[in-house]
């Protein structure tokens, strides 16, 4: 097809399905496709795009709108999109638009029942039916042309379904059908068409009276609104059914039910939750004390059912009087009414159909009579809500009752509730070995894993991943794991005969809750927004800020998808999708208008952002500020009273953060794209994230050069200088280099300024120490110029360690007090913490132990206290040297040790592995001697920006 209407309207680009985005295009392409294959007049066309309020030149807007699809479409030639006077014809075939496909796949399915072929018409009906995506045109601008096409649509809809409740009868499928048809006739009282379907498909299952009942309130709906009897169709049905009913039937004694499905003869895993419930034995007696209820909840896919049924099977033998099963088909749009489920089980039970109540009430107290006393196991499957089970329930003990659901239901009284999530790693590979055989899956281990990966743990997912390779001996396990390997494509993959993930995820969608009122967001809403989102967990503030809803209405939101198990909440205003939800959000993402999807993500976008920049205020007051605009109102950043707060955030968010940024450029956003990692520098610096560092900031590198940004670009140079440093690569010097040429160019002498002073650091760093201390005596010469006092105490620090490392000890001295000094006067703690353990550093070298040790013991309580664990990890190291100088080795243990595990925290081996090679000298006598490369202790040094 190239063209759908049955929904939102979109075309065929060739690669993918895309809205239009502009809604006068809409209009155009809309009055063209109600009109396919002829002309429309161009005035016409200027009536469906304008109203009655066309602007100057509209017959010429018409005709660059006309050229703009051509394009789109990548009709160059004009073969498609035709101009025929006195205006526009759109060229296509049937199967070219859904709307035609939908007909004539309607009108075949007519001919199949026509000729007795109800399977045939059923199929052909399905599949036409399933072209439907919502209502048609649903984004095009009401006009009386598109408004009657949709009318004639909707109608045609509706035939189309009496057609395929016709063909399903005709399968003999009339428990099926009944369910949709007790809401069609409820949304269409007075088409009698499906009243009598109602009453056939009732009365082919046994439930006559059921079917009369059907027919009494078609009756008196059709006499309400039109004050006339049904048709005469209808009434004959009525009297064969009556008559029917009246007729003598025999009476059949009756065995007890024995309803449950078939086990699956590879049930694996579960054994704990099967163990729980296996304990629903029944007393002895029976005859006292609450039914035992157990409910088995969790998301579709994850085997509720199966493990529901392979326990009531273990079962079996304590429930000799029967076992009753329904599908409650809680999940689809019509879930059984709790009195057509007592109807049926009464008269499996042996209740006589004339002997059924009509009263739902009256029902469920026969059903607790009928079951008193008898051992009977109830497994009611997949159940909406606990309304719907409640009239169900038995009420002896001798009975238990084991409920799926998709949702968690709290106000139902259960002894045993099991909440499944997904397989781990060995019960997942038992699976799907089991399935595959054990040979096969052992032989491609590493293939075997990337398709388990893929699956997620889901056991449908890995069921129809296995079963299909089990259906094709030919397939590698690693042809499986690369047809998997693609998002996009990952879902259209798992599938296998009637088993498929996405098809069980749209049913767990398709019943999300409508919102309470019109000024709350719609859960099945929030669900696609939050496909938009790429992190790997979304807060709830970060959440409403997606949706542009306040907190209250966010969490609405999601709390209903955590109750229908479409997310999850690991912890309180916490929230993650299973990794298959989230590649069907996506999915369900692209129903949004386009504009709407990009107004979303940079809302989420930007309270990353803004939020980011709080806390880097926290962490790094002194550091040169991002500029910000104001945020718009729907987007509230948080706010941190304390650094401990500030550094909690970016750690609990630090994933996210990354995500944020990649999210950005790839969605052409790149002021955040730079702008952000600019913001979470300061935080990178302090807990020594390398790795996220380097990755955001080339990331931002790329972001500023699309924007042609020089200070974002600079900004970005200099901060992966300063990365680069701190890991004593060799690139630093050519980012900071660049970082002081663009500064330059553009003005900013503050910026060079900074930039030179990192430049000294890069030197100093790569153990260029002459050229450290020439740059650093030029970085203070800018700072002193500039006015920058946090600057001109960095560059201090700088020079000092430059002068320490050429043994100019004295002077080293001198600069790094002038840097205390500075930075006691600004506040700035965590560059004072580095001024003392430079000092600490030069005292070393000097011999003098105790005052290396007081200033350490200053540094180390500073380092502490605001959580600067690379910081903490470096001066225990130093000080554990200086133990071991001072002639105290068993005491350079402790701190030694604790600086390694930091290390190792931070996945800094290298410095680790020197630390441990360290501590094993403390048991030589002299403490291990000293040499020159020990001497030379490399500390952190402090950093503009950061």
């Amino acid at each position: 097809m190239r063209f759908q209407v049955l929904g939102p309207l979109e075309v065929w680009t060739g690669d993918d399905w895309a809205s239009i985005g502009a809604p006068k295009w809409r209009s155009l392409l809309a009055a063209l496709l109600v009109n396919a294959g002829q002309v429309v007049s161009t005035d016409r066309l200027i009536t469906e795009i304008w109203s009655d309020e066309p602007p100057r030149g509209a017959t010429n807007l018409v005709a660059v709108y006309a050229l703009k699809l051509r394009r789109m479409l990548g009709d160059d030639d004009g073969k498609l999109l035709r101009h025929r006077a006195p205006g526009y014809l759109l060229a296509v075939e049937p199967e070219d638009v859904d709307s035609l496909r939908f007909g004539a796949l309607v009108a075949s399915g007519r001919r199949a029942l026509a000729t007795q072929q109800p399977e045939r018409a059923a199929a052909l009906l399905t599949e036409a039916l399933g072209l439907w995506r919502g209502r048609p045109y649903m984004d095009a601008r009401a006009s009386d042309l598109v408004d009657a096409e949709v009318e004639r649509l909707e109608a045609a809809q509706l035939d189309a379904l009496e057609l395929s409740f016709e063909a399903g009868l005709g399968c003999g499928q009339h428990a099926e059908v009944t369910p949709e048809l007790f809401r069609l006739t409820a949304d269409h009282p007075l088409r009698e068409g499906l009243w009598g379907l109602l009453m056939r498909a009732l009365d082919a299952a046994g439930r006559h009276a059921e079917a009369l009942a059907a027919y009494a309130r078609a009756r008196e709906m059709i006499a309400d609104e039109l004050g006339v009897d049904p048709g005469e169709a209808l009434q004959s049905l009525y009297e064969e059914i009556l008559t029917e009913e009246a007729a003598p039937h025999p009476v059949v004694a009756s065995s007890p039910p024995m309803q449950l499905p078939a086990d699956i003869a590879d049930f694996t895993g579960r054994g704990e939750d099967v163990d729980r419930l296996c304990e629903l034995v029944p007393d002895e007696a029976g005859d006292g004390g609450a039914v035992k209820i157990a409910a088995v909840t969790g998301a579709g896919g994850l085997g509720k059912t199966t493990l529901a049924v392979h326990v009531a099977h273990r079962l079996r033998p304590h429930f000799p009087d029967g076992q009753v099963y329904v599908n409650l088909l809680g999940a689809s749009p019509q879930p059984l009414a709790p009195g057509d489920v007592l109807a049926r089980f009464l008269r499996e039970l042996g209740v006589g159909g004339a002997q059924i109540p009509v009263d739902e009430a009256e029902r469920a107290g026969l059903l607790r009579t009928r079951l008193t006393g008898r051992r009977i196991l109830m497994l009611l499957d997949d159940a909406r809500d606990a309304a719907q089970v409640r009239p169900l329930l038995p009420g002896s003990a001798s009975c238990t009752v084991i409920v799926t659901t998709r949702n968690r239901l709290p106000d139902l009284p259960v002894t045993r509730l099991v909440d499944l999530n997904v397989l781990g790693g060995k019960e997942a590979r038992a699976l799907f070995t089991s399935i595959v055989g054990i040979g096969r899956a052992n032989a491609e281990a590493a293939a075997t894993d990337e398709v388990l990966t893929a699956c997620a743990g889901l056991p449908l997912a890995i069921r129809i991943a296995g079963a299909r390779l089990a259906a094709r001996q030919s397939w590698t396990v690693a042809a499986m794991a690369s047809r998997l390997h693609s998002e996009q494509r990952r879902l259209d993959e798992l599938k296998a005969g009637d088993l498929a993930v996405r098809a069980t995820f749209e049913v767990s969608f398709a019943s999300l809750p409508r919102p309470v009122s019109t000024d709350r967001i719609d859960p099945a809403r929030a669900f696609r927004l939050l496909g938009l989102w790429q992190g790997p967990a979304i807060s709830l503030p970060a959440a409403a800020a997606l949706f542009g809803q306040s907190d209250d209405n966010a969490a609405d939101a999601l709390e209903a998808l955590v109750d229908a198990h479409l997310l999850e909440s690991p912890a309180p205003d916490a929230y993650r999708f299973h990794d298959l939800l989230r590649v069907y959000a996506a999915e369900r993402s692209q129903a949004e208008p386009e504009q709407i999807r990009r107004d979303a993500v940079r809302r989420i976008l930007t309270w990353y952002l803004h939020t980011a920049e709080a806390a880097a205020r926290v962490i790094s007051p002194n550091n040169t500020r991002v500029p910000l605009g104001a945020a718009e109102p729907e987007v509230r950043p948080l706010a941190f009273a304390s650094l401990e707060e500030a550094l909690g955030w970016c750690e609990d968010e630090r994933a996210s953060l990354a995500a944020a940024t990649g999210q950005a450029s790839a969605s052409g956003m790149h002021d955040i794209g730079w702008q952000l990692p600019a913001a979470t520098g300061s935080f990178y610096y302090r807990r020594s994230h390398w790795a996220d560092w380097e990755a955001t900031h080339q990331i931002g590198l790329a972001s500023a050069r699309r924007l042609c940004d020089r200070p974002g670009e600079a900004r970005m140079l200099h901060n992966l200088g300063m990365a680069y440093a701190l890991q004593h690569r060799t690139q630093t010097i050519t980012y900071f280099e660049q970082a002081v040429v663009i500064f330059r160019e553009i003005g900013d002498r503050e910026g060079a300024a900074r930039a030179a002073t990192g430049l000294a650091t890069a030197c100093f760093y790569l153990g260029h120490f002459r050229d450290a201390l020439d740059a650093s005596q030029r970085s203070l010469v800018l700072q002193r110029e500039a006015g920058n006092r946090h600057g001109e105490g960095i560059a201090l620090g700088d020079l000092g360690c430059a002068c320490r490392e050429l043994g100019l000890h004295d002077e080293a001295i001198v600069h790094h007090e002038q840097a205390l000094a500075i930075f006691g006067e600004l506040g700035d703690r965590d560059n004072e913490s580095d001024s003392l353990s430079e000092l600490a550093s030069v005292y070393l070298r000097m011999g003098r132990v105790a005052e290396a040790l007081d200033r350490l013991v200053e540094s180390l309580a500073i380092r502490r206290d605001i959580g600067d664990r690379h910081g903490q990890a470096l001066t225990l190291n130093l000080l554990g040297e200086a133990l071991r100088r001072g002639g105290r080795p068993a005491e350079a243990v402790g701190p030694m040790t604790e600086a390694m595990r930091i290390f190792e925290e931070l996945g800094d081996g290298e410095q680790a592995a020197e630390i441990r090679s360290g501590l094993a000298t403390l048991t030589q006598p002299d403490g291990g001697g000293d040499t020159a490369e020990a001497d030379r202790i490399d500390l952190v040094v402090a950093y503009p920006d950061m």
